[in-house]
């Protein structure tokens, strides 16, 4: 079983949250979609690891109903289901996948012939494509703070919606830290990676939305020597004052 089937039994069985599905759908790079579809939202890609042919008479969707497949056995359950839609392709990264959703796609269907806890809908309009828009970005922004890619700081430049824990007076919260030694304002990538921190910190009362431009500058305070990012219990990745004034100049 994939990972993200397995997220979305926990889901249905109330022992996920939507984030964690969020997380679990734009991470599985295992997907498979029609072709026709792939075909017109990626154009320059012809060739994928595998297609998987359908029956020309069968069930196909509607007009806007977009079916995806977690797996190739998922798109063989639909066809063994009677669907129809010529071929499917895969696999794609879900960030690619769900990146290309746009205004002609009405709603996505996961695994719509499979079991029903292995199942997913969305209905797609501007503030869905908005709000999927900022999980893909942090996912982006995440990956490169593990890889210490060479756009790195680019990434954190050109991120616009850091979760920072406040406290009661509505101020960032600091957290000290003993390597580097100093104080430095929390933030998160993720809704979930907050969350899961405001379980941990009761001094946290919410949150406040920051972009790049906010954050790093929080770094020129009296008191306060940076910024660390995605504090967990065992890891974290911390900038100092240096970095912070290094990533503010990438910003245009």
């Amino acid at each position: 079983m994939a990972a993200v089937t397995g997220v979305l039994t926990d889901y249905a069985r109330g022992e996920a949250s939507e984030s964690d599905v969020v997380r679990a759908l734009l991470a599985h790079d295992g997907w498979y979609a029609p072709m026709m579809w792939l075909d017109e939202v990626f154009p320059d890609r012809r060739v994928y690891d595998s297609m998987i042919p359908t029956p020309a008479l069968g069930q196909a969707p509607a007009p806007g109903r977009l079916w995806v497949f977690t797996d190739a056995e998922q798109v063989n359950a639909a066809i063994e289901a009677g669907s129809a839609f010529a071929a499917a392709g895969g696999p794609v990264r879900g960030v690619e996948l769900f990146g290309a959703l746009g205004t002609g796609v009405s709603e996505i269907q996961v695994n719509p012939a499979g079991a029903v806890e292995h199942g997913w809908s969305l209905g797609i309009d501007d503030a869905v494509l908005d709000f999927l828009a900022r999980w893909i970005a942090a996912l982006e922004v995440e990956t490169a703070l593990t890889d210490s890619g060479e756009d790195l700081g680019e990434r954190l430049a050109g991120f616009e919606h850091y979760v920072v824990p406040v406290d009661d007076t509505g101020r960032p919260r600091v957290v000290a830290l003993l390597k580097p030694p100093g104080n430095y304002v929390m933030a998160f990538t993720a809704p979930d990676l907050y969350a899961a921190h405001q379980q941990r910190d009761p001094g946290v009362t919410g949150a406040a939305d920051m972009a790049a431009s906010a954050l790093f500058r929080l770094a020129d305070y009296d008191g306060v020597d940076g910024v660390v990012l995605d504090m967990n219990e065992s890891d974290s990745f911390i900038l100092p004052r240096d970095l912070c004034d290094a990533v503010l100049k990438l910003i245009a």
